[in-house]
């Protein structure tokens, strides 16, 4: 039944009776695209196939967890030769303890500055598949990573392109070493 049908049934019998009418509870249907219905924009083929279905918590939970080693606060300043020098803080969580390290290195973006950062760490990743949105004032990046046998999409959102991708990384290692 649309929205106009049940709005005018309603009115006819809170018209005929006085008292308004039951409203029928229709089952919840979950969109195909979790991001597509919360931003209008279509998830990478691979990510909507395996997202299909899940509403919006549970799919930002799967894909954009917070896991124990993460890159926040990317900034980079341009040198010379294609290169840039980055600045970042390396936070690490082993229980109720935080430690962050503020660490700095010169890579050619901030894709090859996360992919070091994470290997000195341990946690060695290999892109497969990016992709990168704008969406309102911030950036959403979904990677489709892997390591030896091991794959995962991950999604990260930052206020710019560079703390997107460091936030969709950062997942991404979580996802396959967590």
């Amino acid at each position: 039944m649309s929205i106009s049908t049940r709005n005018r049934r309603s009115t006819i019998t809170e018209f005929r009776t006085g008292t308004p009418a039951p409203i029928q509870s229709e089952p919840r249907i979950y969109a195909d695209d979790p991001f597509r219905a919360r931003f209008g924009h279509q998830l990478p083929r691979g990510l909507r196939e395996e997202a299909r279905g899940m509403e919006w918590r549970t799919f930002a939970n799967t894909y954009a967890p917070t896991g124990n080693l993460r890159i926040a606060q990317l900034e980079s300043t341009a040198r010379r030769g294609g290169m840039f020098h980055f600045t970042a803080a390396m936070i690490s969580t082993t229980g109720s303890e935080r430690n962050t390290d503020s660490t700095e290195i010169t890579a050619t973006g901030p894709i090859s500055a996360c992919t070091n950062l994470l290997a000195d760490a341990g946690r060695r990743i290999e892109i497969l598949e990016f992709h990168q949105f704008d969406i309102f004032e911030a950036t959403v990046t979904f990677i489709y990573a892997g390591n030896n046998n091991r794959h995962a999409w991950a999604m990260g959102f930052g206020g710019t392109t560079e703390q997107s991708a460091a936030a969709a990384m950062s997942s991404a290692a979580h996802l396959i070493y967590g």
